[in-house]
């Protein structure tokens, strides 16, 4: 009845290949590079209805794809296409080598996204979470930067440890910066060992976190670190290092101060 449809109301049923054409032509605000893998992704799945089988492609497909249908939720639109499961039996294993970590600190050119790297890599934060920053929003041992959620966007309190002297001014960057910087400066140290080969600037994340189980802090108190809302997360991310988690301590090595960041 008409009540039943003002309190729960009927979603508007669309075929996959004109959800895409809404998705493509709304503004989300992405780059214009973003627009063309998306576009180009969706116009071929469109045609084909096949993920390609090379799994870091396929994977990133599945991705594209449950986004489009996940966004046509929230518009009031349902589709008959169903969601995929994203394979996560295989989580990404790279992370900086103590050689690797030298380089990095000793001779990447030194300038802001050089500072924004480091802070990433002695902290854990999200490279999302450091394209912007106010000194407003730093404090004794910790920063307030803004993450991204399914539903929102959140405050969220990074402990800086000994990325401190890299916080001395404001920044406002796009990505693409960030990432170039990164390709440019280890793409000048790769050599026949494998030296920064496929290494990513998210590798700079789980570097920190596999370095906080060596240095003994505990799978919970990293998942704190991280961001992460369930252990079962920081779990998944650090299975690779199973052999690690396993002998972990469980007494906490969280710095107990007084000016911690607040929870």
């Amino acid at each position: 009845n008409v009540f039943n449809e003002l309190r729960y109301p009927t979603k508007q049923t669309l075929a996959f290949k004109k959800l895409v054409k809404i998705f493509l032509k709304y503004d989300h605000g992405y780059k214009p590079r973003t627009i063309e893998l998306y576009t180009d992704i969706l116009t071929r799945f469109s045609k084909k209805k096949k993920l390609p089988p090379h799994p870091t492609t396929r994977s990133m497909w599945v991705r594209t794809i449950n986004r489009v249908i996940n966004w046509g939720d929230r518009q009031g639109y349902s589709t008959d296409q169903i969601k995929y499961s994203v394979n996560e039996t295989n989580p990404r294993t790279r992370i900086l080598s103590s050689k690797e970590s030298q380089i990095f600190k000793d001779h990447f050119t030194p300038c802001i996204y050089k500072d924004i790297c480091m802070i990433s890599l002695l902290t854990g934060a999200r490279q999302m979470e450091l394209l912007s920053f106010k000194l407003s929003a730093h404090f004794d041992n910790y920063i307030i930067v803004h993450t991204k959620t399914k539903k929102s966007i959140k405050k969220k309190a990074i402990q800086l440890f000994d990325a401190t002297p890299y916080i001395y001014r404001e920044w406002s960057i796009t990505r693409h910066q960030l990432n170039k910087y990164w390709g440019i400066e280890k793409n000048k140290h790769i050599d026949e060992s494998g030296l920064f080969e496929d290494l990513q600037f998210r590798d700079l994340r789980r570097t920190f976190a596999v370095t906080k189980l060596l240095e003994g802090y505990s799978i919970f108190e990293i998942s704190k670190l991280l961001g992460h809302d369930k252990v079962a997360t920081t779990e998944l991310y650090l299975k690779p290092f199973e052999a690690i988690m396993i002998t972990a301590p469980l007494v906490s090595r969280m710095q107990k101060t007084s000016d911690k960041p607040p929870q």
